[in-house]
């Protein structure tokens, strides 16, 4: 499936845990530390739940992320679906802490195949949730960046913004 998203949503629909623990297939890590991470989240309740960007990573109680509405499918082939859940997290109440474990990225989130994919979910998740680099993002210096992000925050408040977020809400 060409959507990340779309693959972990199938996939917390089609499970019964009460936990789950999305990993991105270029992740290194130490399970034993990530085994503790998921047994004090299953222990503290729908108001916790563990978070990582490069790699992503999500330890988060199925009844929270069903509740959240799962991951927004409307990010691209690889775009912000990780920064986009954990705004929607917070917006929720829910404490999302930094997965502090030992972690190895596998593979270069910002290599040029994917670049523009994933600046254009990150506009668009910075528009939606109001987040402070949103500003930061909007006025580079160069013209040509400036011209293409402000064509993808028109595009977002135009379309995107109306598609279905997810197969799950």
């Amino acid at each position: 499936m060409r959507n990340a998203s779309k693959s972990r949503n199938i996939g917390a629909a089609a499970s019964k845990g009460t936990v789950f623990c999305f990993i991105d297939d270029d992740a290194e890590l130490d399970f034993e530390q990530l085994k503790q991470k998921i047994l004090q989240v299953h222990d503290a309740g729908d108001a916790e739940c563990y978070w990582s960007d490069a790699p992503h990573i999500l330890i988060i109680r199925s009844d929270v992320f069903f509740k959240v509405g799962g991951y927004d499918e409307r990010h691209l082939v690889r775009g912000a679906e990780a920064v986009e859940i954990r705004e929607r997290l917070r917006n929720m109440g829910v404490n999302v802490n930094l997965l502090d474990i030992k972690l190895v990225h596998l593979r270069d989130t910002w290599d040029k195949k994917h670049y523009f994919a994933t600046a254009k979910s990150l506009i668009w998740t910075y528009i939606e949730y109001r987040t402070f680099p949103l500003r930061r993002v909007l006025w580079r210096k160069h013209p040509i960046r400036l011209a293409r992000i402000w064509f993808y925050a028109l595009q977002w408040v135009l379309f995107a913004r109306w598609k279905k977020r997810s197969i799950l809400g």
